[in-house]
């Protein structure tokens, strides 16, 4: 079977419905449930008056939880019609006074210096801010919750179930040897799900409720509540002489988590008094010996906020290599060299130079094309794979891009399933436009203003390119990683496809926000 292109068994069931989720399990005697969730992050309960509520038809159960009000209801209808019922005065939360602009201004303080540049030397810089981003996973999260007095038992995704289990065990009070957690199928998550917040939930619920539960949060519930990846800025600067890179600085600050987990200690992390604390400056967690440009370096700092934040797909690669890639055009073209000819000269690994060298001859790299149109290239090296994206952009309006064709190449070893990595390579591509062009979360005074797929502007079939393709280079090696591998090379060549379409310096991702 290594190296067979294959179909997943399973997906047909996928696209016909009949494969089951946590939302389509029948549990006996467990009734939907979802939570009144305050205004803010962080916010608490005052008070609550669910008379209203506990009249209406439907209705089993209010309790008060750690995140808010829970309503049990006979159908999710009715529970949502009853949690819209209660009356409850909120507690803002510690980052009420918060919004954008002064989380911005605290990230570009909390930036190390990038040093003195070499004597000599003439500079390329450029300072990158990206934007919080919801996982939002196309099922959200839902957890089924059986908890009794003796014995629990819980039904829901998770990537990290052994966790789950004790984090659910400590919440609700019993041995994790009575606590039984059933895996089941998950709808999408690349980090979402490594966290439980929705099942300790349930199991809460649960228990105070006296009942079985099927909890759901909303799509509003998970934008506005749920895990998020951090925001950065990142200041990088590549200092050059005699035709060539001599030395590499690249400095950020993200936001780090301080967070209770809506009161859930287990779920990691204190609340910061205030809201807000600076931490000192560390290495840097990235891997900058991708070209050989000298002397390399650099140095991270850090915000904590205390606000949900989780590992979003690639990580803090993600940003950090799209940051590198955007300045390794602008260097190229300060030297006067082409973008792919620039890179075959300075990379260090002749694997990284195969994919680039794949990408370009497929993608007819420096083809002409239109004004208003452009490619775009980068590369990424990590988890023992590598990967190159050529993007071609249509940016006639700078306001409405539509990313026209990817051609992405890899090598990650042996390929066990290339048909499973190409959908993987799709999926980053899709990642990557989504994040460059269109989607992020804005903080507004302590709370997110974004709530559903409305205004939280993933790509959708209308952006995504009209062409892709994905080539899997041969080989023998042990397999690599190839589920992260992709968004930083197709983030990358993203911008830069963007920035010599519209002849700008793109800065603040998503460049449309």
């Amino acid at each position: 079977m290594i190296g067979r292109p294959t179909g997943r068994i399973d997906a047909r069931d996928i696209v016909t419905g009949r494969a089951k989720y946590a939302g389509d399990l029948e549990v006996a005697g467990a009734k939907p449930t979802v939570v009144a969730r305050p205004p803010t992050l962080g916010g608490r309960l005052v008070s609550v008056d669910d008379r209203a509520a506990r009249a209406m038809p439907g209705v089993h159960a209010v309790v008060k939880v750690a995140g808010g009000v829970a309503v049990v209801a006979e159908s999710f209808h009715h529970a949502f019609k009853a949690r819209d019922a209660l009356r409850i005065t909120w507690r803002p939360g510690p980052l009420a006074s918060l919004s954008d602009a002064a989380i911005r201004s605290r990230l570009r303080a909390a930036v190390p210096s990038v040093g003195a540049p070499p004597r000599g030397s003439a500079q390329v810089e450029g300072e990158f801010e990206f934007a919080f981003v919801s996982h939002a996973p196309m099922e959200v999260m839902t957890a089924v919750a059986d908890v009794r007095a003796d014995r629990a038992e819980i039904w829901f995704s998770s990537q990290t179930p052994m966790d789950a289990r004790e984090s659910i065990a400590s919440a609700i009070g019993l041995p994790k040897s009575k606590v039984r957690v059933h895996v089941v199928r998950g709808g999408g998550s690349f980090g979402r799900r490594l966290n439980h917040d929705a099942a300790i939930e349930a199991a809460l619920i649960s228990k105070a409720a006296r009942r079985p539960v099927k909890l759901m949060w909303s799509r509003g519930d998970d934008i506005r509540h749920g895990r998020m990846r951090g925001a950065s800025h990142h200041r990088i600067r590549a200092s050059h002489a005699w035709g060539r890179v001599v030395a590499f600085s690249h400095a950020m600050a993200s936001v780090s988590e301080s967070y209770e987990g809506q009161g859930l200690a287990a779920q990691g992390g204190v609340a910061v008094r205030g809201g807000v604390t600076t931490v000192a400056a560390g290495p840097l967690p990235s891997d900058n010996g991708l070209y050989n440009f000298g002397r390399v370096s650099g140095s991270s700092g850090s915000i904590e906020l205390a606000m949900p934040l989780g590992a979003w797909r690639s990580v803090d690669s993600g940003t950090m290599r799209t940051a590198e890639e955007i300045v390794v055009d602008e260097v190229a073209a300060e030297l006067g060299k082409d973008p792919v000819a620039f890179r075959r000269g300075t990379l260090r690994n002749k694997a990284v130079k195969a994919v680039l060298d794949k990408v370009a001859a497929a993608g007819n790299w420096g083809r002409p094309l239109p004004s208003g149109q452009a490619q775009g290239v980068a590369v990424h090296e990590e988890y023992g794979s590598c990967v190159a994206c050529l993007v071609e952009i249509d940016a006639t309006d700078p306001k409405n891009p539509r990313v026209t064709k990817v051609v992405m190449a890899a090598d990650v070893g042996t390929a066990v399933n290339p048909r499973g990595l190409e959908a993987q390579l799709m999926g980053t591509a899709v990642d990557g436009i989504s994040t460059v062009l269109r989607a992020g979360l804005h903080i507004d005074r302590g709370a997110v203003r974004e709530g559903s797929f409305a205004d939280f502007r993933y790509a959708r079939q209308q952006h995504s390119p009209l062409r892709f393709e994905a080539h899997i280079m041969p080989s023998r090696r042990e397999p690599g990683g190839a589920g992260e591998l992709g968004v930083p090379a197709a983030a990358g060549a993203v911008a830069n496809a963007y920035a010599r379409a519209t002849r700008t310096r793109p800065r603040r991702f998503p460049i449309n926000f």
